[in-house]
């Protein structure tokens, strides 16, 4: 994928957002992205490029069609909507993604991505390595999806080291309400994203707490983010990997393992009582 014409797009939708009076300024454009008037004009100007987290923000923010801007494929609006003039403006409440007929395309990217779909500053872009389509059917409508590379043991053995992630972007509104114990991509506003299994105690307490399947908890312990320590979220649902490991296999070696120890002790207690009636 040709990363100086995705820029060119995003530079020219952001064009296209000031002169059609869509959005008064770049500096409006910048406060709306989360990042500074400095680093969009540096963008403006070609001498940096607009990663995905800004590409991403762009389009919840605007109603810009993702397919265009990463693929050339179909209007510069979702539906068009905006081709009528400033008037015709709809800013969705979730995410815009477009689909192909009955498939949606979905861009790869490292999991760092997680910190970017807020408008977070990152200082260092990050690319679309590449572009994967799934079915509308399998997806919520509406909903901005990234499909991520993991990296790490951290949720092993539920998802393993290279092993791929379709996660949806969830709107502020919703992490009050996430599911216990469901598996999330959270960034926090220092850049770091996670992949972690959550308990969420927003609601109650302000804070979720980040847990890792591994149950090697010294080099993975569990952690606390406060909730403004938290940038974005991300909800995985669904998990793509070429590694089919035998769990059943690795739990049935561990209970043969504890039947013969236990058969051991038995054998000796028997040995020993023998030994004690017999005095």
């Amino acid at each position: 994928m040709d990363k100086s014409i995705i820029n060119s797009r995003f530079i020219e939708s952001v064009n296209y957002l000031i002169n059609n009076k869509i959005s008064r300024n770049k500096a409006e454009i910048a406060e709306s992205l989360g990042i500074g008037a400095t680093r969009l004009s540096e963008i403006l100007n070609n001498r940096m490029k607009a990663g995905t987290d800004l590409i991403a923000c762009l389009c919840f923010k605007y109603d810009i069609s993702s397919d265009w801007i990463l693929m050339g494929k179909g209007p510069m609006f979702r539906d068009n909507k905006i081709s009528e003039g400033p008037k015709q403006v709809h800013i969705p409440d979730t995410i815009p993604i477009l689909s192909n007929e009955d498939f949606i395309s979905i861009p790869l990217v490292e999991i760092s991505v997680a910190a970017g779909c807020s408008g977070y500053d990152n200082p260092s872009y990050l690319d679309v390595i590449d572009v994967i389509k799934m079915p509308s059917t399998m997806l919520k409508n509406n909903g901005q999806y990234f499909c991520i590379r993991v990296k790490g043991e951290s949720m092993t053995p539920t998802i393993l080291d290279s092993s791929y992630i379709i996660a949806r972007t969830l709107d502020r509104s919703e992490w009050g309400h996430m599911p216990d114990r469901h598996v999330y991509i959270i960034s926090d506003r220092d850049g770091r994203a996670y992949l972690k299994r959550v308990k969420n105690r927003l609601s109650n307490s302000g804070f979720i707490v980040c847990m890792s399947d591994n149950v090697d908890k010294l080099n993975y312990p569990n952690f606390n983010l406060e909730e403004q320590e938290i940038n974005c979220i991300l909800h995985a649902e669904w998990a793509l990997s070429a590694k089919m490991p035998n769990l059943n296999e690795t739990y049935y070696d561990k209970v043969n393992q504890l039947e013969d120890k236990y058969d051991m002790l038995e054998n000796q207690m028997k040995q020993i009582l023998r030994a004690i009636k017999d005095k």
